[in-house]
């Protein structure tokens, strides 16, 4: 019969099979049916037994399924669970006599009414346990097929603000004196950062911190600035070897206020005055670091500085050696060190240097942020800053420290990254 032309009479295991199926589908017959062999010949589930010898996916599908039995079932239910048990026994134990697979009958050509209505049937028997094939549909040079594909997001994006005030207060008779004042510092840092996993990198970050205090001391101002940065970095690399990148870096850097010292009207400093631009090409070491941790040495022997005072002050000219001139342009050599590294649980250094020589004077700064969250909105910091300049006016030397200029401040308030 069709059973044993299906599942191969020359093999034993493959005949105990048919005798199971058998025996199944007579039970299943008696138990349930009570039809004639010529009605129950005719059942569309009988199908898969007629004909060329076929992988059918329903069969598979139900002997890996996770599902415990259905003592339940409605006759056809039981009847086609019989099928399945036993096909799947046949491709075991005879896999080389199954040539064709079940969806190639969807596509099936039939010629007379009989046969298509038998394809009517064998397609809804398959649509029963299979869905329609995906369609193939282009996006461009990008292929779905049945899925969702979404083209990769190779950006990052990221950012940070936060905002720490502070409050002091002396009667006028406290016993060791002191200065009421009031300060407030606000931050915000945005970083977008591209990296393609294969050649390209493109590092952009964008740095806004502005701070205020208060001084009863002070009787020239209401308050000064002592935070006041605005500073746009930007960095393009191409894969050279597997941490070095040829590089080309970009930064601008100049602040938001006028800058004032205590019980002193002029001024210091102010907005685009100076604006330092800094345009480099050389190589950045840029290793892949685990657990978030970043680290990026760049060595830049092609450097271009450009320094533009704005405002018309003399002061700030003075203070830039640059009297009588709005511009300057020099040519030297610069490196750049910028990483981020996780101490502990919410204990994180971040550290950025730069040093940058025209060849007859030396500029160079070392921030460094100790950071700790003790919850998502929670934090403080010690920030540190470093600075050397010998292109400045001898005015601001120092017997000390010398050309070093140093500042540092603690902070404890609102943090929030995003």
């Amino acid at each position: 019969m069709a059973f044993s032309l299906l599942l191969g009479v020359g093999n034993a295991h493959a005949q105990s099979a048919v005798s199971a199926l058998q025996h199944r589908l007579d039970s299943l017959r008696a138990a349930s049916f009570a039809q004639s062999d010529s009605t129950l010949d005719a059942n569309p589930y009988y199908y898969r037994l007629i004909g060329t010898p076929t992988y059918f996916s329903s069969s598979i599908d139900n002997a890996f399924s996770l599902d415990s039995a259905d003592e339940n079932l409605t006759g056809d239910e039981a009847l086609n669970e019989a099928i399945d048990d036993q096909l799947f026994q046949a491709y075991r134990s005879r896999p080389w006599a199954f040539h064709h697979y079940d969806e190639q009958y969807r596509h099936e050509i039939v010629p007379t009414k009989a046969s298509k209505d038998i394809r009517k049937d064998i397609r809804q028997i398959l649509d029963a346990h299979k869905p329609e094939p995906p369609v193939l549909s282009m996006d461009g040079d990008v292929a779905s097929i049945g899925l969702e594909i979404q083209r990769p997001n190779f950006w990052k994006t990221s950012g940070e603000f936060s905002l720490q005030f502070s409050q002091n207060y002396f009667s006028e008779n406290w016993y060791r004196g002191g200065n009421n004042n009031q300060t407030l510092l606000a931050n915000l840092t945005l970083n977008a950062n591209y990296n393609d996993q294969r050649r390209i990198t493109w590092d952009n970050r964008l740095i806004m911190r502005l701070g205020f205090i208060t001084t009863s001391a002070d009787t020239c101002h209401t308050f000064i600035t002592n935070n006041d940065k605005l500073n746009l970095y930007s960095k393009l690399g191409v894969k050279a070897t597997k941490s070095w990148y040829y590089t080309v870096s970009l930064e601008l850097n100049t602040q938001f206020m006028p800058g004032y010292r205590t019980n002193d009207r002029r001024t210091y400093s102010d907005f685009l005055s100076p604006l330092d631009f800094f345009l480099s090409i050389g190589m950045d070491y840029k290793p892949q670091l685990k657990n978030g941790n970043t680290f990026s040495l760049a060595l830049l022997p092609l450097s271009y500085k450009f320094r533009y005072i704005k405002n018309r002050d003399e002061n700030i000219h003075r203070s830039y050696s640059m009297v009588g001139i709005d511009f300057q342009q020099d040519f030297g050599s610069k490196l750049e060190l910028n990483a981020k590294i996780k101490i502990a649980k919410d204990l994180y250094w971040r550290t950025r240097a730069y040093y940058f020589t025209s060849y007859e004077y030396a500029e160079a700064e070392w921030e460094n942020v100790l950071s700790y969250a003790f919850s998502k909105y929670i934090s403080t910091e010690l920030y540190t800053l470093w600075r050397f300049d010998d292109n400045r006016s001898r005015d601001y030397f120092d017997r000390n420290l010398g050309y070093f200029q140093f500042k540092e401040y603690f902070t404890f308030g609102i943090k929030y990254d995003f």
